[in-house]
């Protein structure tokens, strides 16, 4: 059997109502990343293993960006801005030496 040598993750945020659109927060974001599943198993998901070791002591928690700003379980500590600091420059160090291929889409929409 052949499979292909990478791998897609898929994600929405906002507002996917095309009839009801809430003027709060009136926008669609559907982005996507590449991964050749190579570097993917050596170092994307190793990295981000480490980085929910790091903070959380294992890796079964999901890093919803609704959570994290909101600061809700598991992420109450972000409460402190010191901490939060720490937490917010360590995930983006991880996502900025995330290697992907090609580009991150994002498609908007606006009433």
């Amino acid at each position: 059997m052949s499979f292909s040598n990478f791998i897609i993750y898929v994600d929405e945020s906002g507002d996917h109502s095309l009839t009801s659109i809430d003027e709060n927060y009136p926008v669609f974001v559907l982005s996507f990343c590449i991964f050749e599943k190579a570097q993917y198993s050596a170092q994307a998901s190793r990295d981000l293993q480490d980085f929910k070791f790091r903070w959380f002591g294992h890796d079964s928690f999901v890093l919803h960006e609704s959570d994290i700003v909101k600061r809700r379980f598991p992420f109450g500590f972000l409460q402190f801005d010191d901490i939060r600091e720490r937490f917010l420059n360590d995930l983006s160090a991880v996502l900025e030496t995330t290697p992907i291929d090609g580009d991150c889409s994002c498609h908007t929409k606006m009433p």
